[in-house]
């Protein structure tokens, strides 16, 4: 038996997972140093994640409206663990739903700030189940792996298995990131043909500009990313 190094939680393989694919929705987005606040002023930053915030929460309840009942996260900085926090709120009123994380690697979240790691141990305590997609104890990440303790695809295959046991995708995407493991993970689910609804800065953005963040707005820009 493997447990979280955070809180304890009891992990499990991704073998031991049994959820059904066609209601199961993932999740992938960005950590906080990947989104640039409002017109790149630090003041800004807290009112843009709190957009976003607003945003991700309005695409997880359209898919609860849909009919989609298990929630998948990265249990990553930024909007994975936000994500999972709203689930875990909406869990509340709503036994059907469940959350279930899946991590890297044991050691994932060894340079996670304080705030998230008590995030992350809130969402353990919390989830359903939590997958360890690697099963190697000792294994840590590294874009130049030099042992069989090192591996460069930790995030990848973690991501992979997220889009596998999934049929749909709510991702936020910074149009500006060449290169990442959210737009790795849109590229597998398009790939893969899940249902995608998919929203960026400009539209973090564009909420922000109004002087209020009205329902009208929100639905006009939910529902062109749907």
């Amino acid at each position: 038996m493997i447990k979280s190094l955070t809180g304890g939680r009891e992990l499990i393989l991704p073998e031991q997972l049994h959820t059904d694919k066609a209601t199961t929705v993932c999740f992938t987005g960005h950590r906080e140093k990947s989104i640039p606040p409002y017109n790149n002023l630090y003041q800004n930053r807290d009112i843009t994640f709190l957009a976003l915030k607003i945003m991700l929460s309005r695409y997880i309840d359209i898919a609860i409206e849909d009919g989609y009942k298990s929630f998948i996260s990265g249990f990553a900085e930024g909007v994975d663990l936000w994500a999972a926090s709203y689930i875990i709120e909406k869990k509340k009123s709503d036994a059907d739903i469940s959350l279930i994380g899946a991590i890297p690697y044991l050691h994932h979240a060894d340079r996670f700030s304080s705030h998230y790691h008590e995030l992350l141990k809130y969402a353990e305590q919390h989830a359903d189940a939590v997958v360890l997609t690697n099963p190697n104890p000792d294994i840590t990440y590294s874009t130049s792996p030099k042992n069989q303790n090192q591996s460069k695809n930790l995030y990848r295959d973690r991501n992979y298995f997220m889009v596998d046991n999934s049929s749909a995708l709510i991702a936020f995407m910074n149009e500006n990131t060449k290169w990442s493991g959210t737009f790795q993970t849109i590229n597998y689910a398009r790939k893969n043909e899940l249902q995608l609804s998919c929203f960026g800065l400009e539209d973090i953005y564009e909420l922000l500009e109004q002087s209020e963040f009205s329902p009208e707005l929100m639905k006009k820009i939910v529902n062109r990313n749907i």
